[in-house]
């Protein structure tokens, strides 16, 4: 029983060496990461903007962060054109028709044939003239 009480008494610590050296068998990688790439291989930047470069290649300068500025120049230029569309007196636009999407689940046919489980498509509304002076009849 002595054997045992030492064991209990000495939980805490034996827990503690046991989470602390588990350590390097959880990640077995070097967190120090240091970018080497040379000019031929690339380059060392973050995820968010190498994102920025490839969307916008033309947008950001050479060793920038992500561009803030270029981001809301977009953002004005479309609500500029949205403002532009709104403004012109008599603008016609389509609207789409409405379309529902309905699940047919499996069923057995007249003739004892299998019907699997599809999509049907139905228009419900079709589409229509807005903003606009036309008679619709």
């Amino acid at each position: 029983m002595k054997p045992f009480n030492k064991i209990v008494r000495n939980s805490p610590f034996i827990l503690l060496m046991l989470l602390s050296g588990c350590g390097p068998v959880l990640n077995p990688y070097n967190e120090n990461f240091k970018c080497r790439a040379t000019d031929d291989e690339g380059k060392c930047i973050d995820t968010p903007t190498a994102y920025e470069e490839a969307r916008y290649p033309e947008a950001l300068p050479e060793n920038s962060g992500p561009a803030a500025e270029t981001q809301q120049a977009i953002q004005d230029n479309r609500y500029r054109i949205l403002a532009e569309l709104l403004q012109e007196p008599k603008k016609p636009l389509l609207q789409p028709p409405k379309v529902l999407r309905v699940l047919l689940l499996p069923y057995r046919g007249e003739d004892d044939e299998l019907f699997m489980t599809r999509y049907v498509y139905l228009k419900i509304e079709d589409a229509k003239w807005v903003l606009t002076d036309l008679d619709e009849k």
